[in-house]
């Protein structure tokens, strides 16, 4: 029951990492297409980073932590240890 926890676990992690990445950059697209169209329509330019800086932090952050994630579970020393190679589940 462990394992299966562990992998449903990975899983739904894997999924938000996923959808929050995709979402941070569907809204910097459209925030550029806001400032562009604000721009060449209303004669008004726009900053585009008031409009995107949540996304692109949200972005890296995001990437960060997975990385951090990633160095802890693919590790099997105390603190970072060796890397292992291969299947996760017969790592143990």
């Amino acid at each position: 029951m462990g394992k299966r926890l562990q992998k449903r676990a990975r899983s739904v992690t894997t999924f938000l990492f996923v959808s929050t990445q995709i979402a941070g950059i569907c809204w910097v697209t459209v925030s550029y297409l806001i400032a562009a169209y604000a721009t060449v329509k209303l004669g008004q330019p726009y900053p585009v980073e008031s409009l995107s800086e949540t996304a692109i932090t949200v972005i890296l952050g995001g990437g960060i932590l997975k990385v951090v994630q990633n160095i802890f579970e693919h590790n099997n020393g105390f603190i970072f240890g060796n890397s292992y190679k291969g299947d996760t589940e017969n790592a143990d």
